[in-house]
């Protein structure tokens, strides 16, 4: 497994992130777009228009979380990288939705174990633009840091 660099965030809201890295989310998304035409649903494509992700570049979350805040309130959370659960589902119970602040190495082009900033922000964030889904994922927040620490799988 290779290792990967978290991004700090700057006074700015900023991750500064290196040209390689930037050109692997420019190869992830110009692969993955006619992926997703194909295949997803219309609420996702719906998401992903409103988010109007940079092609060339990772996006920085305040970016994200601005289109994410206009459409059901939400914002993306910088975090290093997983979580622990009561974290995670806190974040969400405040309509917050955590992305790491790293990439994918391009020789893990194809899976990585961990998810990084593509990961929830292509596969995730489209999703959270729509109200049943953004209402989903905050009541799912909200159940879990009610529930036993038993009752959790994370």
């Amino acid at each position: 497994m290779s290792s990967y660099t978290s991004r700090s965030i700057d006074a700015q809201g900023n991750a500064a992130y290196s040209d390689e890295e930037n050109r692997v989310w420019q190869d992830l998304i110009t692969r993955q777009i006619p992926v997703v035409q194909e295949r997803a649903c219309q609420e996702y494509m719906n998401g992903l228009r409103l988010l109007n992700l940079p092609r060339d570049r990772i996006p920085q979350c305040h970016e994200i979380s601005r289109a994410l805040h206009a459409a059901q309130g939400w914002a993306l959370e910088p975090v290093p990288a997983l979580i622990p659960c009561n974290q995670f589902f806190s974040l969400l119970a405040n309509r917050k939705f955590p992305a790491a602040t790293f990439i994918r190495r391009r020789e893990e082009l194809n899976y990585m174990q961990e998810p990084d900033i593509f990961h929830e922000v292509f596969g995730h964030c489209p999703m959270l633009t729509n109200p049943a889904c953004a209402d989903f994922a905050y009541t799912y927040g909200k159940l879990a840091l009610s529930a036993k620490p038993e009752d959790l799988v994370c």
